[in-house]
């Protein structure tokens, strides 16, 4: 039970701690504002933001789901279609990556402050 909790709460960018409030403070697909997190969490006061540059290292593990989307997408597509024009196959790598990005932003920062960020589940 706790592992799929947990999982579910980082796909849903929630509070390391208290589990409950968001880690950003817009929507995803408001995109001009779905960079802004809470400094603090608004319930537990859990600080959201462990130290300057902490999450630079999210890049690694945006990157990792950037490569399990491709080879996912880009497998799935040759099984299924068995394209003959490698420019829809390109396409069919691409694509779902860009259009995920900002889902990938959070969901990176989320892993990396319930990974790395030293917080306990309160």
């Amino acid at each position: 039970m706790g592992k799929v909790d947990t999982f579910r709460d980082i796909l849903q960018t929630k509070c390391p701690k208290c589990r409950e409030e968001n880690m950003f403070k817009f929507n995803t697909l408001n995109l001009g504002k779905m960079l802004k997190m809470h400094r603090t969490c608004p319930k537990c006061g859990q600080d959201l933001m462990p130290e300057p540059g902490f999450y630079f290292g999210a890049m690694y593990f945006s990157y990792a789901i950037n490569v399990a989307l491709m080879v996912t997408f880009g497998v799935a597509y040759e099984v299924l279609f068995d394209p003959e024009n490698i420019l829809i196959t390109l396409g069919s790598v691409l694509i779902p990556p860009l259009l995920l990005a900002p889902w990938n932003f959070r969901i990176s920062r989320a892993i990396m402050l319930y990974a790395l960020g030293g917080v306990q589940k309160g």
